[in-house]
């Protein structure tokens, strides 16, 4: 589980910065092109984690009310 929070943790940091870099220091349309594709590159994954994450939760729960 740590791991997964550390990888969320830095996907979310590079968010940040690139959403910052978006605002403060885009100055030709290739990069504004760029950097949106790499923002919205990064927020489907991490909506891929979550789901993952989910998912394990989900199986853990089953294999837990099987066991018993």
């Amino acid at each position: 589980m740590d791991s997964e929070f550390s990888v969320e943790r830095l996907i979310n940091k590079r968010l940040e910065g690139l959403k910052d870099t978006l605002v403060y220091s885009v100055d030709k349309m290739e990069q504004l092109h760029y950097i949106r594709g790499q923002i919205k590159g990064l927020e489907s994954l991490l909506q891929d984690l979550k789901d993952l994450q989910k998912k394990q939760e989900q199986l853990n729960e089953k294999e837990l009310r099987d066991f018993k």
